[in-house]
């Protein structure tokens, strides 16, 4: 138990916390009195009695009075400041609290005018008499009306203070809520407390400065003035925003409890900072009545405000030149190049959309699937490559649960997306500069399932036409899986789309409907526009299935076993970031090494080292099937690549799956070996390949993981999730 220690005091409280709440709270004006020729009055036994008409009313302490008076004025009446001095009068209780808080903000019996206290009741102790000056005498009104010259100044200044430290805060706490997931709960814990600190600061520096002003003899409305002035406009005001509900009236500023509560705090981050809100799109009725909807964040304002943004249009390389001599990011390709709308607008924003299904809980929970959500992503081809390989960036534009879509054509999931990009590629959007800058789809991003489904491509590898790129059968690649087809084009596409049209069949040659992408003027997905993924076409596909064929083969031969090279990889001293990389989980006989798509890239870089001294016969031809595939992997993972490398490339990746399909007749060739015969002509089309993996765009499904994991909230995830993301 902590008992109060203000004298004539009982209140006991149960925490430590709650003592300094207290002191804070209902003793403020409690103070150490100087023992130096003040008088001390003994208030035990006072009443004060009101002096309005017909009223009359005695209170037994001060706290009672202020209550009292303050009824008056909510009763419509006016009323007279109490104190000596001071002549104001007040119809509103905000502005007398305000008052009493900034001029009488240590008030006692003794400052009352004569009338309001029986002088019967008043002993005064006996101590050395003393005069008071002649400045005491000033009222309160003479301060207010001789003001400093510069005293605008100074409030215009104090207010810019107090607005520049309202920001600092709020991004402190802005940064608290996005950017750490910490909960509504926990910050409104940190702002109460940070509050009551600041406020027990200034009460202690203000007890410190009236004893010092008062050593030196100055007059009380000389010391309520400076100390106003000084600390309270200084110290106390400055972290107004913060304020309780209830105390926001005393400071009379603008800012005043704009950051106490999760509601004010939302409000004061969407009024100062860029914020673009989701958007609630509905798709059709339930049977029993529910809307589905998913939630949209317009991409229009998102650029408007991108594009105004200075640091970012520090990495916008829009006006680049593109070299000749060599393949170094996506304008060096064929589809930019052979692109008449970017050819006549040369700064023209180069969308690059990503569409990927993740799961927010346990894929392998109970809950699986019902919480799968279909996210859309894009950012600009515009940005340099080093920028655009962050996360930051990278901007959201749908949240979808997975399981709304089924059943719903494609052109109304992506409706309003679209609808905004016709207006970016025909109007433009205007900057405050008044530059008009317009924009259309340079491609679209995903895995093979993700791309297909965008395309309207067959979503299954079992399909006899399964490649996107080109309308070799599935026949055909097991007679001669190294060569390419006929490769597709808008004009292929649009004729297998007629004859969809025109008959009752399913699908012709893999392609079930027309894509709602293709309504773009200036994009379409069989340009190509849906360029493959590393990470799930070589990495977590040839490279994770072939490796773990070779490695099986060398333990066939003696040369080595899974121990020795777990033992070895345990021992190796990697790198930093290579050991990050590596692969966790052990070797062991199976169709796969099972690493992710990262981790499965190290260990093919590696097992040449860790495999040292081990190949008995390097001449081998799994061996050298082995080290074909790293040189392939090495040109394909190259961020700048010239064209006698790309010719390399083709003549690398014919032989490889030739020999391939040669030395392993048992084990057949997967149709993610067949895309890596289409690589070269890839790059021709898109630059190096590595700027258009999806494991940059991935790594921000984790953001949304974890803010549905800290805020264990399901209701409307979707909305949930976009409006956390939208507050970063």
């Amino acid at each position: 138990m902590f008992p109060c220690c203000v004298p004539n005091c009982l209140q006991t409280l149960h925490t430590y916390k709650g003592l300094t709440t207290h002191v804070f709270r209902k003793h403020s004006g409690h103070d150490i009195e100087s023992q130096e020729g003040l008088r001390h009055h003994d208030s035990t036994g006072i009443s004060v009695h009101c002096e309005l008409d017909l009223c009359g009313k005695a209170c037994s302490d001060m706290k009672d009075f202020m209550s009292h008076l303050k009824k008056h004025i909510e009763n419509g009446l006016k009323i007279s400041c109490p104190f000596e001095n001071c002549e104001k009068q007040f119809n509103k209780k905000s502005s007398f609290t305000s008052h009493v808080s900034r001029f009488h903000r240590n008030y006692d019996v003794e400052d009352l005018k004569d009338g309001y206290i029986d002088p019967s009741d008043i002993e005064v102790d006996s101590v050395d008499s003393f005069e008071v000056p002649d400045t005491r005498k000033q009222s309160c009104d003479e301060i207010v009306e001789h003001p400093d010259p510069v005293g605008d100044a100074n409030d215009h200044t104090m207010l810019n203070v107090v607005a520049e430290q309202t920001r600092a805060i709020g991004l402190f706490l802005f940064k608290l809520q996005a950017k750490y997931l910490l909960p509504e709960s926990t910050i409104q814990v940190i702002v109460d407390e940070l509050y009551l600190l600041n406020q027990l600061s200034y009460k202690s520096a203000e007890k410190s400065l009236r004893l010092k002003l008062r050593e030196i003899d100055l007059p009380a409305c000389t010391v309520d003035e400076l100390v106003q002035g000084v600390l309270y406009e200084t110290l106390a005001k400055p972290s107004c925003s913060l304020a309780l509900r209830d105390e926001v009236s005393q400071y009379e500023h603008p800012e005043a409890g704009v950051l106490c509560s999760s509601y004010r705090r939302k409000v004061f981050f969407k009024s100062h900072f860029k914020h673009v809100g989701p958007v609630a799109v509905s798709l059709e009725e339930t049977p029993m009545g529910d809307t589905k909807c998913y939630h949209y964040v317009p991409i229009l304002q998102t650029l408007k405000i991108l594009c105004e943004d200075e640091s970012a249009n520090q990495y916008m390389n829009s006006g680049r030149p593109v070299t000749d001599n060599g393949y170094h990011d996506i304008q060096c390709g064929r589809m930019f190049k052979n692109n008449t709308f970017f050819r006549e607008h040369p700064d023209a924003l180069q969308l690059l959309i990503f569409q990927d299904a993740f799961e927010v809980c346990n894929p392998l929970g109970s809950a699986k699937t019902k919480h799968k959500i279909l996210a859309v992503y894009y950012t600009l081809a515009n940005l340099d490559p080093r920028c655009r390989s962050q996360i930051d960036p990278i901007q959201l534009a749908i949240l979808c649960k997975d399981r709304i879509i089924k059943g719903v054509e494609q052109d109304k999931v992506f409706a309003r997306l679209i609808a905004d990009i016709k207006i970016l590629e025909k109007d433009g959007i205007v900057l405050n500069d008044g530059r008009i800058l317009k924009g259309t789809v340079l491609s679209i991003i995903g895995d093979n399932l993700g791309s297909h489904y965008i395309g309207g491509f067959c979503e299954s590898f079992s399909a006899e036409y399964y490649c996107r790129f080109c309308t070799k059968t599935k026949t055909e690649m097991l007679a001669e899986f190294y060569t390419e087809g006929e490769h597709r084009t808008p004009d292929s596409y649009r004729r297998a789309i007629q004859v969809l049209n025109e008959s009752d069949e399913v699908h012709f040659e893999g392609i079930k409907f027309d894509s709602v992408s293709n309504t773009l003027s200036h994009f379409h997905v069989a340009q190509p526009g849906l360029p493959p993924c590393l990470g799930h076409d070589l990495f977590e596909g040839v490279v994770d299935y072939d490796m773990a064929l070779y490695i099986q083969y060398f333990v066939n031969k003696k040369w080595l076993t899974y121990d020795l090279l777990n033992q070895r990889m345990r021992a190796f001293h990697f790198t930093d970031t290579d050991s990050r990389n590596m692969l966790t989980s052990k070797l062991s006989k199976g169709k796969r090494i099972g690493g992710q798509a990262v981790q499965n890239w190290t260990f093919l870089r590696f097992f040449s080292i860790l495999a040292y001294g081990l190949i008995e016969d390097t001449s081998d031809n799994v061996w050298q099937l082995y080290l074909k595939l790293k040189e392939i992997v090495e040109i394909v993972v190259s961020p700048s690549i010239t064209p006698s490398q790309i010719a390399c490339l083709r003549v690398l990746a014919e032989e490889y799956l030739d020999s391939r399909s040669e030395l392993f007749p048992d084990v057949g060739l997967r149709p993610k070996h067949h895309y890596l015969s289409h690589y070269h002509w890839l790059i021709l089309m898109f630059g190096p390949l590595i700027s258009l993996w999806t494991l940059r765009f991935e790594s921000k499904h984790s953001f949304f993981k974890r803010c549905a994991r800290y805020s264990q909230n399901f209701i409307n995830i979707t909305y949930t999730l976009a409006e956390r993301h939208q507050l970063l």
